[in-house]
Order: structure tokens, then sequence, then C-alpha cells
């Protein structure tokens, strides 16, 4: 009898597991695939403000080449925001895979905490001092205040602003587009 209750239990197990098996489980557990390029899982920002930023942010990609992402979350579940950022612009996949040219940036509100994180293919032309001084010049002062959307505006403009000195698409490319927008 104890032979038979252990092998039912056995396979049991084995049936979850097959189950399981056929279900992708993100590797970053705190990842959410829901919204698009503007994910306020914090609910700080306005549905306004969210669309007029997502249109920017779409508007600068097909301009400039690089892909940025704009997420606020109410917690980063005991990590550091350096560690939580980049694992969730991983998971993403943010910018293009073969210049991994992508931006994001992350506010955690409820922990003080905001980060722009960069793809290696941007590193020469947003280095870790530039990307410090747009959060200390440009975000900080209206978070403290907290004008959450004032900080992100002003950190995406500057952002935005570099993305145009330093695109990653070709110059040739960047000039058509422009002209085509401006055409149209």
């Amino acid at each position: 009898m104890r032979l038979v209750t252990v092998l039912a239990c056995a396979f049991l197990l084995t049936a979850c597991s097959v189950e399981d098996a056929g279900q992708e489980t993100p590797s970053f557990p705190y990842f959410t695939d829901e919204g698009g390029r503007v994910r306020d899982l914090a609910d700080v920002l306005s549905p306004a403000f969210e669309a007029e930023l997502t249109s920017r942010l779409n508007s600068a990609e097909r301009s400039y080449g690089q892909q940025m992402a704009v997420v606020t979350v109410p917690d980063l579940h005991g990590y550091s925001i350096d560690d939580f950022s980049l694992a969730y612009a991983n998971e993403w996949g943010l910018g293009d895979a073969d210049r991994n040219d992508g931006l994001m940036i992350l506010l955690a509100p409820n922990e003080r905490r905001v980060r722009i994180e960069i793809g290696l293919g941007l590193e020469n032309d947003f280095p870790d001092d530039f990307c410090q001084q747009v959060i200390d010049d440009q975000m900080l002062t209206a978070f403290v205040n907290g004008n959450y959307e004032g900080g992100i505006s002003a950190g995406t403009d500057a952002l935005i602003a570099r993305m145009h000195a330093y695109p990653s698409i070709p110059a040739n490319d960047n000039q058509k587009q422009t002209q085509a927008e401006d055409a149209a």
C-alpha cells in the first residue's frame, strides 16, 4: 500500500511538472508586459500625461532610433534600483537587439528612488555622469515637490535632446524621416 501511495505522489508531481513546463515563466517575476511605452504601475501619472508622453517617446524613436520607456513601480521588492531596472529592461527587451539601444526611466516613488537605465550600445553616448546629472538637475526637484509628471517630462526632454545629438540610426535616415514628418 505504501508503494502505491509513493507511486501516486510521484505521478502527480510529474504531471504538475509537465503542465508547468508548457507555461513560460518570466525570468524577472516583477515585469509586466501590460501597457505600452509608459507603464505607471505606481499610479502617479494621469492618463492624459501618459498618452502625451507615449506620443513623444514614439516620435523620438522614429526620428533617432533609440527606444525609450518610462516605468513607475510601487516598490522594488527588496532589490536595489540598479538591479531592478536592469532586470526589468532586460525582461522587456527594450531597444533594437543588435544596437542594444534601449533607455528606461524607472521611478519608485514610495522608496524615493529613480534611475535611468541605458542599453550597452548607448553607454558611450549616455554615460552614467550624464544620466545622474539629468536626474539631479531635471527630475529631483519636481519629485521632491510631488510633481512626478513634471520630473519625468523634464528628464524625458533631456534624454530626447541627447538622442537627437547622438542618434542610433544613420543620420541620412534621420534626415529622411524628419523631412517626411515635416511634409505630413
